[in-house]
This record gives C-alpha cells, structure tokens and sequence, in this order.
C-alpha cells in the first residue's frame, strides 16, 4: 500500500474558496460521500449532490499530498469544488471511511497467469470495444520493450485492425440508436481512446521505429478523414484539431526517424498533400503541414544541413518567410537528433532557429553548465525563456545561479512573467532568501492578480504586511477588470474585507459566477445591495420559465431573506415572495419551492 500523504484540513482550506469549503464541509457532515475507496495513488469517491446521479470524484495523492484533483461537476468559480471538499475532510477525518485497495499492479503481482487470461477474455466478451484495442496493443508489445533498449520492429502491424478500431470509436456502436448517440458530447471520449493508439505510435518513435509508427499512423490518420467527424470541429472546443495537430507532430517524427525509398517518400507526399488540402477547408493553418514538410525535405534540406553544421543563422533556414508551422518543424528535427544523440548538431540546429529554451537546457544536460549561464545572461529575450533555463539549472544542483537567472527574467518583457515569479517566489523561499521570495511574490501578483498569489505575498511579507498589502490592492484597483478576471478581482477584494471594491465590480458584471461570491460575503453588512441584486438574478429565470433553474433562483431569493432578516425588512420580503407565488401560480414546480422558501423563514 502506498506511503499515506500529510494532509491536513488547512491545506483542503488552501485548495478552496472559502464558500466552497463551507459547502463541502456541510456535505460531508451530512454523509453525502459514498463508495469512498482508495486504490494506490488514487482516491475516488461518489457524493452525492443536486443531480439524480451522484459526482465523481477523483483525488491524486503522493507522499506530500495532493497532487491533482477531478470532479464531473461543472464548478469553476476558482479553486476546488464543495464535493473534491466533502471527499478530501472525509479522508481526513474519517480514515476509516475509506476502504484501502491495494494498486492494479500489486493486485495481479501474483496471480495465476491462467487466471489472468480467463479474466481478460471474460472482459473482452462482455466489453467488445476492447478486442481492437487489446489486438494492436498485443502486436506493438511483441516486439519487445518499446520504452526500452530490447525494442525490436515488429515485422507486419495489422493495420486493418487499427483501422477498425478507430471505426469503432468514431462510429456509433451495433445496436445503438442515433438518439441515443450524442456526437458533441462524445468527441472528448473519442480523442482519448485515439490517443492509446497514438501513444503506441509514439513508442516505436522514441525506439527509432519509424516504419511501426508509420504502420500505426497510417490506417489512423486515414480514418480520420471521416467527414462527419470533422464537421464536428466547427462546434468542438479544439479537441478535434488537438488531437490532429498531435497526429501530425507523430507522422512528421516517425517520416524523419525512417529511411523510406524515394518512392515511399513519393507515396506519404501524395497522401499527406491531399489531406493537407482537405483540412484545409476546415482552418487556415492545417493540420499535416509539419510532416508534409518533412516528407518532402526529410535531412537533405541544405538549409537545414547548414545549420546543423553551425553555418547558418535563423534568416537562412528558410528560403524566404517561415511558414506558420516553422517552430514545430525545426523541434521535430531537433527530437530526432535528441534521440539519435546528434548533440553538436542538435545544439547547431536550436541556436540557428533562436530556439533559447531548447538550447540552454541541452547545454545544461550536457554538463556545460557555465556556458548555459553566460548564454542566458546574453540571449534571453523573455521570462518563459529565463523560467526554462533556472528549472534546468535547479534541477542540475545549481540553485543560485537558478535564482540569478530568475531574477533577470523579471526585468524582461513578454510572455510568462507571472509564472516565473511564482517559482521564484516558491524556490527563493525554500532556499531561505526571504526578499528575494516577496519581491517576486509581488511580482506574481502584478503579472496574475490571484487569491493565492495574494496569501503567498501575506505569508511571506511577516510585519511588512500592511504596508504590502496597500500595495497590492492599490495595483488590483488600478488594473482593468474585464469579464475574465472579474470573479478573481472580486475573490480578493472580498478576502482583504474590501467589500466596496468588490461590489463595485458586481455592478459592472451582472454574471452570476461574480455576483454570487459577493453576495454571500457581504450580506450582513450590506443587506439591502444584496436584496436589489438577488432579485435581479432570480427575475429572470423565474419571468422566463427556465424550470431546470428555478432552484437557482430560489438560492438567490434565499439570500435575499436572509440579508432581508438583517435588515429588519423581512416582512417587505416575505410578501416579495408571496407576491412572486402568486403572480406565476401555473408554474406547479416553481410554486412549492416558493412555499417551502417561504416556511424556512416564517415567524
């Protein structure tokens, strides 16, 4: 059984808004946790909520705690939800609650390998859907470790298998009516049964097995050319194209890593072009152009093979402007000469192309630690740049030039800044260099106003902290609030007890996801703001019938009352309420929850 993590109920606390907290830990107290259980690293549970069927949870530990955390609920207003809350006291308070199972791994260590192909088979015929999966994984593995040095290729991968694998997956199953197949919700599951496939893909490559990888990619790529699947992309959230441009990426690697025949260079040309072409009816940067490019160029490009031998700058890898799809040509190059351990020409190759981070980190690896610190201070033009090379250099034992390098990326300009102040802040303060660590805690604050970013400043600013403090909420005051970053605004102000200022940003965003925080902070003290706003919020839904929302409302009507009962007003709003009833008496689910508010706070 795995180590047991610390954790504590203030580091649930750290993890949550604080109504989150409140609310899960009501959950928990009321045993809407069930099925808690415990399996190795990870820890699932069902709570149960508003829904007919219960939230999943699932938490991953370590020995220092938390390290990752999912639920099906839709929450995110910022930090975790009320059920990852209720899951997480109840693994703290109640250990006993939780039944420990030992890993997957551990499980069948000593099984009867009888016993072990009975069950897999079992479950093949009850899940039909595995069979493809199972065949081709079978077929990769059989030809050794793929993540070792015994790989060998494997002679003949059944490409028919694979290509009724991805049919399966991108087509409803036998028996399955059209109803009760829903394309859009479906395409998140989808990509993640391709990618097993890719990943098998990816094995042979990081073996040197392009011809497997191809083999692989081939029949998947192919199929993917489904025109109803695609016409999805138009409406999918870029899971589609994500999933495409990480094909492409496989394909561009696997075609660099084998030595084809001029006519297998010609075949993958012809076939990369055309579905070059398809897609691009569907975006103006299509997927494809990568390994296009390295089809038709592979190593004998000149400008490329100059490169590699330290005689050309970025101006002459390309004869004329980058194509958009410059940067991720030149990385699948340089992964190639990474693995082929081509280290001066790999070197070569990422200094022509003013790829920073990929050269400083190779120069760290290779123990040419000086020369990465004197290039750093020269050449980075960025802190996501500055950010790479002081992870590199922390991670190779030196952590003081890894602050040095830091602090000179704070002073840079462009992308990354808040995420490079806060390992800054989180490295300098291990290292005990305390105004290094609030320097760039106000740092991270400024780039990425966030609660935590605000907390991490007020722990390490000790006595310092008033006069920081005004600082910080004098920078959140004079920064633009847009429709983004209004609920995190709005946390903070509500967290530093400035409840004006976050009013004043309700007021510009009537989006529930900013005003309700705020009213369930601030309606002791500011009742009759709160009342006028809850009734803006529930009007609506209850005016236009939305009957799945009428729960919300009456939540919002709750909270009138009780800033109403504050107030001393609670009459004026108990014949709201009654006036509200009456008004929508057809409404047969809206009215006894009406009632039932209406008992909550009778006389």
């Amino acid at each position: 059984m795995e180590q047991n993590p610390t954790l504590t109920e203030a580091a649930i606390e750290r993890l949550a808004r604080s109504q989150s907290f409140d609310r899960g830990e009501d959950y928990y107290e009321r045993g809407a946790v069930i099925d808690a259980a415990r399996r190795g690293t990870l820890l699932r549970a069902e709570v149960e909520g508003s829904q007919y069927e219960p939230y999943q949870v699932q938490i991953e530990l370590d020995e220092t705690g938390i390290v990752d955390t999912a639920c099906s609920c839709p929450y995110d207003h910022g930090g975790i939800c009320k059920h990852r809350v209720a899951v997480l006291l109840t693994y703290v308070r109640d250990p006993d609650e939780i039944d420990q199972r030992p890993p997957t791994s551990e499980l069948i260590a000593d099984t009867d390998p009888e016993l072990l192909r009975d069950l897999l088979v079992d479950l093949v015929e009850k899940y039909p859907e595995l069979a493809d999966q199972v065949e081709s994984r079978l077929e990769t593995a059989e030809s050794g470790d793929v993540d070792g040095d015994s790989y060998d290729r494997t002679p003949d991968i059944n490409r028919e298998s694979i290509r009724q694998q991805v049919q399966y997956v991108l087509r409803p199953t036998e028996g399955q009516s059209a109803h009760a197949y829903d394309p859009y919700a479906a395409v998140e599951t989808d990509v993640g049964k391709l990618r097993d496939l890719l990943h098998q893909a990816w094995s042979a490559i990081n073996a040197g097995d392009g011809e497997t990888a191809l083999d692989i990619l081939e029949p998947l790529a192919d199929e993917l050319m489904d025109g109803e699947w695609l016409a999805l992309s138009y409406d999918d959230s870029n899971a589609i194209f994500e999933f495409f441009d990480e094909v492409d990426r496989a394909l561009a690697e696997a075609l660099l890593t084998t030595d084809l025949s001029e006519s297998g260079r010609a075949d993958w040309e012809d076939r990369l072009w055309r579905w070059e072409n398809e897609m691009g009816s569907y975006t103006h940067q299509p997927p494809y152009s990568v390994a296009l490019e390295a089809a038709q160029r592979g190593w004998n490009f000149e400008p490329v093979q100059r490169a590699m031998r330290g005689d050309a700058s970025y101006a002459d890898l390309w004869e004329g402007d980058p194509p958009w799809y410059a940067e991720e040509f030149i990385r699948a190059r340089l992964n190639v000469l990474e693995r082929q351990d081509r280290i001066e020409e790999y070197l070569n190759l990422a200094a022509a192309a003013d790829l920073i981070d990929a050269y400083v980190t190779k120069l760290v690896e290779e123990g040419r630690i000086d020369e990465a610190i004197e290039y750093g201070h020269n050449n980075l033009y960025s802190p996501d740049e500055a950010l790479t090379l002081a992870r590199a250099l922390r991670n190779h034992d030196r952590p003081q030039a890894a602050l040095e390098i830091a602090q000179n990326g704070l002073t840079l300009e462009g992308s990354g800044k808040a995420e490079l102040a806060e390992w800054l802040r989180d490295r300098a303060s291990s290292l005990g260099e305390r105004e290094v660590a609030l320097e760039a805690a106000i740092a991270a604050f400024n780039a990425s106003p966030t609660l935590s970013a605000y907390q991490a400043t007020e722990e390490l600013a000790g006595e310092e902290w008033p006069d920081v403090r005004e600082e910080l909420l004098t920078s959140l005051r004079n920064k633009d609030t847009t429709q983004r970053v209004a609920p995190r605004h709005a946390e903070i102000f509500l967290y530093a007890d400035r409840y004006d200022e976050a009013i004043a940003i309700a007021d510009c965003f009537d989006d529930y996801k900013v005003v309700e925080p705020v009213v369930e902070d601030v309606w002791e003290e500011h009742p009759h703001w709160t009342i006028d706003v809850c009734k803006e919020q529930a009007e609506p839904i209850i005016d236009e019938g939305q009957s799945q929302q009428y729960h919300h409302a009456v939540n919002w009507l709750e909270i009138a009352g009780k800033a109403a009962e504050a107030a001393g007003v609670l009459d004026e709003w108990r014949t709201y309420v009654e006036d509200l009833r009456d008004e929508h008496y057809q409404k047969y689910k809206l009215r006894p929850m009406l009632e039932e508010l209406l008992e909550e706070f009778a006389k």
